[in-house]
């Protein structure tokens, strides 16, 4: 059962909260709405208007699709979570470096997501995260099966909207082929229902 009322935080600089707060009295009733419709009004907004500000939903932060599937496509299109170009070094005593994986692409906020909501430990830092998961190929064995042995789309709660529409806008990204397979197949559900209705 969901709660009709449910406390609302924003986080951010001054200004980030006060257009923030500004952008969330033009959702009609938000205060009664049930917290997975909830949530993806306030996601709807975040992305439209480009807020900055984190908001949290109960003490959940909701996030921003358009920010973590723009980040995605960038890994998508380099192939890797990091940039090959910029290594960085880790001093190992006072004359022996290590090569590590650099500055990365994935950004510090869908980290924060895959952390906070996909199933898997933070890994120290988002050096440690990337370290573990270097490739597009790593990211899609991950959304495929997490750190607890779970299809992240799986792991996440049904009241948490956003995270859901998320990963499913991910999967769709990174298996297009198999989406587009799911898509036809529940396609073809609904028409062979309608034809035995029709034929009844």
């Amino acid at each position: 059962m969901f709660r009709k009322h449910a406390d609302i935080r924003i986080v951010g600089s001054r200004k980030d909260v006060d257009e923030a707060e500004a952008a969330l009295k033009t959702i009609k009733d938000l205060d009664l709405l049930p917290e997975p419709k909830a949530r993806l009004e306030i996601q709807r907004l975040i992305d439209d208007q480009n807020l900055k500000a984190s908001i949290l939903f109960d003490g959940n932060t909701v996030w921003s699709l358009n920010r973590i599937i723009g980040n995605l496509k960038r890994i998508i299109e380099h192939g890797v979570l990091y940039d090959k170009k910029r290594p960085r070094l880790i001093p190992i005593g006072s004359m022996l470096r290590m090569p590590t994986v650099g500055a990365t692409i994935l950004s510090d906020y869908f980290y924060d997501f895959l952390h906070g909501d996909c199933g898997s430990i933070a890994h120290y830092n988002i050096q440690g995260w990337v370290a573990q998961y270097p490739t597009l190929e790593d990211l899609k064995e991950f959304f495929k099966k997490n750190e607890y042995g779970h299809r992240v789309r799986d792991h996440i709660p049904g009241w948490k909207t956003d995270a859901l529409r998320i990963v499913e806008a991910i999967e769709a990204n990174l298996f297009p082929f198999e989406t587009f397979m799911k898509s036809k197949e529940k396609e073809s559900v609904a028409v062979q229902s309608w034809r035995r209705r029709g034929q009844v």
